[in-house]
């Protein structure tokens, strides 16, 4: 680095214009493609795709922040790493918001259009505003191959999707059948369990009578839903339980629409809730639905697909369901089937697009059996193929996989892919084809309809890993590297979505290929706001990563996101924590700028006659190497910044480069040059450490420190822990030295004492190793804590009689009070905080004896106050024995 270009260095650090110019400079360079490295082996991290919908939020940012580090490091560890970008066209959210513009902007709804016009208008949308996620990751610093990027409705996606149906489909895992599913009257299509979302509702019980047919016994039953009766087909009591189970077999007549049904025992019925009698609607329930399955109960659909009343319910057809409660419950009312009505709360689905009550309804619908191959997912995890970092979200991945349900795969959406089924109107034939078919394959006749139905969105996402890398292409393979970067190595994902697209990759990557799709799974946290709470449009407590970068640039946001991960389960994000990291990445800054005129006459390479300081910065450098690697390799980034955060403030700048100036400034030009390649080395490994968490300012740090010959920093070798740079004895003599100071510091400032006056110190200790390196650093004492005369002894001899002392586990210090320190002007300071101190004392002390606050005060702030008259106390003996110390 010459003089010339150390003019050119910014006085104070400008993120935005530096991370524009680099991020440039990376794309252009295609430095984010994979290239062979020194281990001669691959990594491959996917990235979850986000919704062609999304707007970068702040988990998304820490999906970013956690996959971009661990790419950057493995491709600095010389691995050939590829991290693989993409965009999921999310069905249902997507079509929603086309249909919203419609409605807008034409006043139209999808029923206007044929499926292939408003299929074109959804296409259209996601060219022109689709994607913009994409952009926005760059923000952040994200690094993935992006020509490697796919969409799941691209040709390629739905090449994999529909060789992957029909093999399923041959072998009749995936067949139709009428189940109950989650309808949402509004989008008009089935849900899956992941987007329906329960609140609580304030409703009622209405105790409706049941007669028992040929009898005078009426059976009372409460339900939420009296307008469901008219889809009843049994009612169901405990078999253990006295006061009914002579009456299994029996019939009951449901009122209103007096269908005699049977009186069936199933032990789903909780004797100790309700009146121990249930209604059992098996169209509208899903429990009910599983008790129907097993007492092989007729089925009746009471609803339309818009979710009012069916022409089965006779006079309260067309009605919505809300209506018809209000009717049904007037009619029991009329013919006397009405006990009572009793307030009730009560968890209800609500759509998460559509905000509208989910209907549970029984419709014909596609489904994979999914219980031999949940099986082999399972086992994969349980015996260490593929493992969960932290370890105990296996146990949610368990839970889900050990009584999985078979999955409905078909969505009523014109959005999505197309189920790949025909159907022959001549001959009735069914078949599924991985190519459109015109013809029925068994009679040929051209009278052929494909299936309306879409995929679950889940489904394509399911076979992402695969995808992506070209699968079942074997050209495509081979230009995406299949071979190389299959089975991938890592997943980064959130713990909400375990079950639906965790357990579905591995589901369907170890039937369709043999091989599991990744080796790990790391489980990142929940971003909440700084109290803890979940971030919501509704609480308007988020935080807006753009905001955020602009407000305090990418690094500081990415090093906040790391340091708050690692195996916890929420991560609670205080914009005092980012400005707090911004100072850190200023602080970074500013010892470049300070040491950088000293750099020039460095070398890049260690010189072989280190003094004991340079073994020490060395030795501690060495250590939070390890300790880097080492908890990147464990998914703990939070250890990782730590480690480095507390490497760079404590030990490089509050302390090597304050015992650099004296010889930096010196006549000594041979230690001079010497500690100027110490700094340079240390500073280069620093930002090299640094790099895959805070990449732009490294980078650009990087370009004054490097060699003209040197590429950049995103592909140089990331340093490693080695036995050589490790100087035990060194570094714990400095790390004592560096003790002992800070007692000093800390005795000068309990005595009030001026920067610059200078004082005399004793020091006592028994270790002669660290007697001799005190002396050997005298001038350490002089520059870090003014001692102008040191006495060094061992802890038999005599102490000093009137001093101030400090102990520490392997030293005494000790401050001589003599003729240059004021004692009056001491005991008078120590007698006025002494009072001080003893007026706030009482004031806790009247409080606490207060019975009123004791009894009506919150146990935290009771506790609180216990802990401020404790220190308090603590406080008051110090300041009592120092008094004593002068006075005596």
């Amino acid at each position: 680095m010459t003089s010339g270009e150390m003019n050119n260095i910014s006085t104070t650090y400008s993120p935005n214009e530096v991370e524009n110019k680099w991020y440039k400079m990376w794309e252009d360079g295609k430095y984010f493609r994979p290239r062979p490295g020194k281990t001669g082996e691959s990594y491959c991290i996917i990235m979850p795709p986000p919704n062609v919908t999304g707007r970068l939020h702040a988990g998304h940012a820490l999906d970013v922040t956690n996959q971009d580090t661990l790419i950057r490091w493995k491709r600095m560890k010389g691995f050939e790493a590829l991290w693989l970008p993409g965009m999921d066209h999310a069905g249902i959210a997507t079509q929603s918001v086309v249909e919203k513009q419609v409605q807008a902007e034409e006043g139209k709804t999808r029923h206007d259009f044929s499926r292939e016009e408003f299929l074109e208008k959804i296409w259209k949308w996601k060219e022109e505003y689709g994607g913009i996620i994409a952009q926005q990751q760059k923000t952040m610093g994200a690094s993935p191959d992006w020509d490697y990027s796919m969409f799941t409705m691209d040709p390629e996606a739905n090449e994999a999707v529909r060789k992957v149906f029909v093999m399923l489909y041959n072998e009749g895992l995936i067949y139709q059948s009428d189940y109950i599913i989650n309808w949402d009257t509004v989008l008009q299509s089935a849900i899956s369990d992941a987007e329906v979302e329960h609140k609580e509702v304030s409703g009622a019980f209405y105790h409706i009578l049941y007669s028992v047919k040929d009898s005078d016994i009426k059976l009372e039953i409460a339900t939420t839903r009296p307008e469901t009766l008219l889809g009843d087909t049994a009612v169901a009591v405990n078999p253990n339980d006295e006061r009914f189970s002579h009456l299994i077999g029996k019939k009951a007549i449901v009122p209103i629409c007096n269908r005699e049904v049977p009186i069936v025992g199933d032990e789903h019925v909780d004797i100790e809730m309700g009146t121990g009698c249930l209604k059992v609607t098996p169209g509208h329930d899903f429990n009910d639905f599983d008790i129907g399955k097993r007492h092989n109960l007729e089925i009746i659909n009471i609803l339309n697909k818009d979710g009012t009343l069916a022409e089965i319910t006779g006079e309260f057809a067309g009605l919505t369901t809300k209506v018809a409660r209000k009717k049904v419950v007037e009619k029991l009312k009329e013919i006397g089937a009405y006990v009572k009505e009793k307030e009730h709360t009560h968890q209800v689905g609500h759509g998460d697009r559509s905000k509208s009550v989910i209907e549970p309804m029984v419709s014909k619908q596609w489904f994979l059996n999914v219980q031999d191959m949940s099986k082999q997912a399972l086992e994969c995890v349980e015996n260490g193929e593929t493992n969960f970092f932290p370890k105990q979200w296996e146990n949610t991945y368990f839970s889900w996989l050990r009584e999985p349900k078979n999955w409905c795969l078909s969505r009523q959406l014109w959005w999505g892919h197309q189920i790949p089924v025909f159907n022959c109107s001549d001959c009735s034939h069914q078949w599924a084809s991985e190519v459109d078919e015109t013809k029925c394959s068994k009679c040929s006749s051209e009278n052929v309809t494909q299936d309306p139905d879409v995929l679950d969105t889940w489904f394509s996402s399911g076979l992402w890993p695969m995808s992506t890398l070209g699968w079942p292409n074997p050209e495509r393979m081979k230009e995406r590297g299949y071979d190389k970067f299959f089975p991938t190595t890592c997943l980064v994902t959130g713990f909400d979505i375990i079950f639906f697209w965790v357990a579905r990759m591995m589901m369907m990557s170890l039937k369709v290929t043999g091989e599991k799709p990744f080796s790990d799974i790391y489980i990142h946290a929940l971003v909440r706001d700084k109290l803890g709470r979940k971030m919501s449009k509704s609480l308007g407590n988020g935080l807006d990563p753009l905001e955020t970068v602009e407000e305090y640039g990418a690094d500081a946001f990415r090093f906040t996101l790391a340091a708050g991960s690692g195996y916890n389960r929420g991560l609670n994000l205080d914009p005092e924590r980012i400005a707090g990291y911004r100072n850190f990445i200023n602080k970074i800054w500013n010892a470049f700028r300070f040491i950088s005129p000293f750099l020039e006459k460095g070398d890049i390479t260690l010189p072989k006659n280190l003094d004991q300081q340079e073994k020490w910065i060395i030795s501690e450098l060495n250590e939070v190497t390890k300790v880097m690697n080492d908890s990147m390799e464990e998914y703990r980034f939070d250890d990782s910044c730590s480690a480095i955060y507390a490497f760079v403030y404590d030990k490089f700048c509050s302390w090597f480069i304050e015992l650099s100036k004296n010889i930096l400034h010196g006549e000594d030009q041979e230690a001079a040059q010497r500690r100027s390649t110490v700094l340079k080395y240390t500073f280069r490994q620093i930002v090299t450490l640094l790099h895959p968490i805070t990449p732009f300012i490294t980078e650009e740090l990087w370009s004054y420190l490097k060699d003209s010959e040197e590429d950049l920093l995103i592909i140089q070798e990331y340093p490693e822990y080695s036995d050589e740079l490790n100087f035990e004895s060194d570094q714990d003599l400095m790390n004592k030295f560096i003790e002992v100071i800070t007692s000093l510091r800390n005795l000068r400032s309990s005595l009030n004492l001026k920067p610059k006056e200078e004082i005399s110190a004793s020091l006592f200790s028994d270790h002669k190793e660290l007697r001799d390196f005190f002396e050997a650093n005298v001038n350490g004492f002089s520059d870090l804590a003014r001692v102008k005369e040191l006495k060094v002894q061992d802890k038999s001899s005599q102490k000093p009689a009137k001093s101030v002392m400090k102990a520490t586990t392997h030293t005494e210090v000790f401050i001589p009070l003599d003729g240059s320190i004021d004692l009056t002007e001491q005991i008078q300071k120590l007698e006025k905080d002494l009072a001080k101190t003893q007026k706030e004392l009482d004031k806790l002390d009247k409080k606490l004896s207060n019975e009123k606050f004791i009894s009506n005060a919150k146990e935290e702030v009771i506790a609180k106050v216990k802990e401020e008259h404790a220190e308090l106390l603590e406080k008051k003996s110090s300041i009592t024995e120092n008094l004593e110390n002068f006075k005596s």
